[in-house]
């Protein structure tokens, strides 16, 4: 069968449904493309805030800098996210947050990262840390 006689064949309704379909793909693909600049800012304010990337030693890098108001000599909590056990039939997942220690700032990488050492506790990397507020 040719591609002209196919065509004839496929109903208008199918022909509609499919353009709309690649219409809305294209639509997506493009919003896709003019956000992947700003992915990197995305994934910092949103995903990456406050996580600790780094631990050697006594000294960190943690994923907060001058963009999140990040200055040297300010005291960080840092806590730590982990799932406890369903004592029910949930859909929603359980999670402790434990108190770890704190930690300080001692320089500022630049608009997203900084690097603190260990005031107390046992850090570890993808513990979080937040501004200790008075």
């Amino acid at each position: 069968m040719s591609m002209q006689m196919l065509a004839a064949n496929v109903p208008a309704r199918d022909t509609r449904k499919r353009f709309a379909l690649s219409t809305a793909m294209a639509l997506v693909l493009s919003l896709a493309f003019a956000t992947a600049a700003n992915s990197a800012e995305f994934t910092h304010k949103y995903v990456m805030r406050g996580q600790v990337l780094d631990v050697q030693d006594n000294t960190l890098v943690v994923c907060i800098g001058k963009e999140d108001g990040a200055q040297v000599g300010q005291v960080l909590n840092v806590v730590r996210h982990k799932r406890s056990p369903h004592k029910h039939k949930s859909a929603t997942p359980n999670f402790v947050r434990t108190n770890i220690g704190k930690v300080r700032i001692t320089s500022i990488i630049d608009d997203h990262y900084a690097k603190a050492t260990v005031v107390d506790g046992n850090v570890k990397i993808n513990d979080s840390v937040e501004l200790v507020r008075n």
